[in-house]
């Protein structure tokens, strides 16, 4: 007989499986940050784009900086706010 997992409330394998889910949201966002904040860089100083204008390089990789900053915020008020409820 196989268990599936019914979610129902006292079921401790299904609460375990929510927090080892969100735990590996939190790593995948993680990683997601650290990739867009290299890929600003990349924008910025990489000699491959130097066909693009130097003033279109700088403001786009600001913008994906800001993204990169405010990925990073959501991600910690988030992580901070499931401290918060345990």
């Amino acid at each position: 007989m196989e268990y599936y997992n019914t979610g129902k409330l006292g079921d401790k394998a299904g609460i375990k499986n929510k927090e080892n889910l969100s735990n590996l949201m939190v790593i995948f966002g993680i990683i997601m940050v650290i990739l867009i904040i290299i890929s600003g860089f990349f924008i910025l100083v990489s000699p491959s784009l130097s066909y693009w204008p130097k003033n279109a390089r700088t403001i786009f990789a600001l913008i994906i900086f800001a993204y990169g900053f405010y990925r990073s915020m959501n991600i910690f008020y988030k992580f901070k706010n499931k401290e918060d409820n345990q």
